[in-house]
């Protein structure tokens, strides 16, 4: 009697789990694609502008690392070596605002006769140009230059860095972000 009992209990507990599916969950979990993820709907001039405003955020906190490392560098409180460890750690998040800014201009059609307007010819080019001036300086500091004799990479002395640091990091960085954000200022 007790094996009866048992059996029909374990039948009634196994009709029961295929009936109510294990208990499984029946939210689907819908996985985008990153072209999926970046396809924005509307005007592409402010979809520019939005993710223009959301990279810049994202650069100056990079920019701002570098800077505070290079102050370091420069003062003696850190070593060469440290200051080219976050600029290869920078280097991943510049790479990856460009492959973004990439990605959405391949995804997200951005017509001929909006790059001619002032919007566009005036601040939003910046950005592009902002983050390539960005990517440029970290890898000419920790690749070198090309030396047009041996057709190799030259790695830069110290007081080539701190030029270059000049010009791309401070003033590229100033003039091509007064414009970028400029525009973004008055699209709010």
């Amino acid at each position: 009697m007790r094996k009866k009992i048992t059996l029909w209990l374990v039948l009634i507990m196994a009709a029961g789990l295929l009936v109510m599916g294990c208990g499984q969950s029946k939210t689907k979990v819908e996985v985008k694609t990153p072209e999926e993820a970046a396809r924005m709907e509307g005007d592409p001039v402010q979809n520019l502008i939005i993710k223009e405003r959301e990279w810049l955020g994202r650069l100056d906190a990079e920019h701002a690392k570098i800077g505070s490392l290079f102050s370091a560098w420069q003062q003696g409180q850190a070593t060469r070596e440290d200051f080219m460890q976050q600029l290869t750690k920078s280097k991943r998040v510049v790479r990856g605002l460009i492959k973004e800014y990439d990605l959405h201009m391949e995804v997200n059609s951005f017509p001929e006769d909006k790059k001619n307007q002032a919007v566009y010819q005036e601040g939003l080019a910046y950005g592009d140009k902002l983050r390539t001036a960005v990517n440029n300086f970290i890898f000419m500091a920790t690749e070198g230059v090309m030396d047009a004799e041996t057709k190799q990479l030259k790695p830069l002395t110290d007081e080539q860095v701190k030029e270059l640091y000049q010009k791309y990091m401070v003033e590229k960085y100033e003039d091509y972000k007064a414009k970028l954000t400029a525009v973004l200022e008055k699209n709010k």
